[in-house]
């Protein structure tokens, strides 16, 4: 009871914060900022090659990524890759860049084999 006679009720928090969830500690900043999840980075890259394919008519997709992410693609999360290439039904070849920032990716289409 609160001192002006009112029942005070506090809620405990059962869920992790979304930032936990969908980032992780940044390591450009060693740690003092968040990025997205290299995970949540591959779900991206799938919405956006889904989307793509729709606009396309190339018979091969290229995905340009950071090596981190190619890494993860090419081993964790090769299913992802697996079950995308049959729903498009077109080939989508990984190809690392140390270039690119963990989160940039870039999709490329081919019209030849």
């Amino acid at each position: 009871m609160s001192e002006m006679g009112l029942l005070q009720m506090t809620r405990k928090r059962v869920r992790k914060p979304l930032t936990r969830l969908l980032c992780e500690p940044c390591s450009y900043c060693d740690g003092e900022g968040y990025i997205v999840s290299r995970k949540t980075i591959s779900y991206n890259i799938y919405r956006a090659v889904l989307k793509e394919a729709g606009n396309m008519m190339g018979v091969r997709f290229t995905v340009r990524v950071n090596p981190e992410i190619a890494e993860l693609l090419y081993g964790e999360e090769n299913t992802l890759i697996s079950s995308l290439e049959r729903k498009i039904g077109k080939r989508v070849a990984i190809y690392p860049n140390p270039k690119f920032h963990m989160e940039e990716f870039d999709i490329l289409e081919s019209m030849g084999p």
